[in-house]
């Protein structure tokens, strides 16, 4: 099995269902791939399910990852408005129907 990371209780949880579970701690220079790594996961799970319930794992994981970077949130909610005020945001569900606009963006 590939590792993967997980919640913080989920060895916990796991031995009080009597089972063994392989654990090992991340170093921090580590933990910044493996939470990237978790971010897609929880992506693809959300796309296969559509269940909400994955993007509460996303954003788990994407607050993790900010806090790890020491990333100011107000510097990021900044630069998001900033680029959807000069390229828009996702609310009118537009979709590029030819691959070679794609090149232009």
């Amino acid at each position: 099995m590939v590792e993967k990371l997980v919640r913080d209780k989920i060895p916990d949880i796991l031995k009080e269902k009597g089972l063994n579970p392989e654990v090992r701690t991340v170093r921090s220079s580590e933990l910044d791939n493996f939470l990237r790594a978790k971010i897609v996961e929880e992506a693809q799970e959300l796309l296969e399910s559509g269940d909400s319930e994955e993007i509460v794992d996303i954003l788990e994981a994407v607050d993790a990852l900010l806090e790890l970077r020491k990333a100011d949130r107000a510097m990021l909610d900044l630069q998001r408005e900033t680029k959807k005020l000069y390229r828009g945001g996702f609310k009118q569900g537009y979709v590029l129907t030819q691959e070679s606009d794609l090149d232009t963006i």
